[in-house]
This record gives C-alpha cells, sequence and structure tokens, in this order.
C-alpha cells in the first residue's frame, strides 16, 4: 500500500481533532480557520487510489475518521445553535419598539393592558 493514502486519512483527522477541539472550546473564528486546509485534505484523500485490500492501520484510521466525523458534525450542529441564537437577541435587541395603537387615532387614551384584560374577562 501506498503511504499516500495513510498520510492524506492521517492529516483529514489531524484536522479534524483540531477543529472538534476548537468547536468545544467554542472557538468559531479558529474552526473557521480550518475550513480551506480541511477541505484540500479531504479532496487529497478522495483523489487517492483506493486499494483491494484494507491494511489493518488504514481501517483503523478509518473507523477514526468516522468517529471525528460523527462528532464533528454534532458540534458544528451546536455551533449553528448557538449563533442561531446570538442572532435572534441581536435581531430582537435592534427591532423599533412596536408603535403603540391610539383610539381612533386622533390622539384619544392609549388602550393599557388592564383594560385589554378586562374587556375580555367582561365579554366572557
Amino acid at each position: 500500500m501506498s503511504t499516500g493514502l495513510l498520510d492524506a486519512a492521517q492529516r483529514l483527522a489531524d484536522l479534524l481533532t483540531q477543529e472538534n477541539e476548537a468547536l468545544k472550546r467554542m472557538d468559531f473564528p479558529a474552526a473557521v480557520a480550518l475550513v480551506r486546509a480541511k477541505e484540500m485534505a479531504l479532496a487529497d484523500l478522495t483523489k487517492q487510489p483506493t486499494p483491494s485490500a484494507i491494511p489493518p492501520p488504514l481501517a483503523a484510521l478509518g473507523q477514526r475518521l468516522g468517529g471525528l466525523a460523527t462528532e464533528n458534525q454534532a458540534l458544528l450542529e451546536r455551533a449553528i445553535a448557538v449563533q442561531t441564537r446570538i442572532v435572534r437577541i441581536v435581531a430582537r435587541a435592534a427591532a423599533p419598539p412596536p408603535a403603540a395603537t391610539r383610539y381612533g387615532g386622533h390622539g384619544g387614551r392609549t388602550p393599557s393592558a388592564r383594560a385589554s384584560a378586562l374587556a375580555l374577562s367582561t365579554s366572557a
């Protein structure tokens, strides 16, 4: 077996390990910085010829890669959820306050929340 396949798989495993550690720390800039290298390592791995028989070291590394990829997916999903929450918080904070409606639009009294509740309970 050529060491090209083993080297390419090891390089991808190393990058996934680094990215997973960054994602665990929620160091998103560090994780993003690894994306290009990870894509290149994956492309290099897929270009390697597949051996007719998989030697034990390659099989073990393949299992390790599978575990790292599964962990990476879960960590990326968590990162996306965190970023989504942050965007929602910022969007709510930046949203203008709701406009106060006025009766008839002629400068009359603004209805209070208590008056609305009273009206609901009276009609019930």
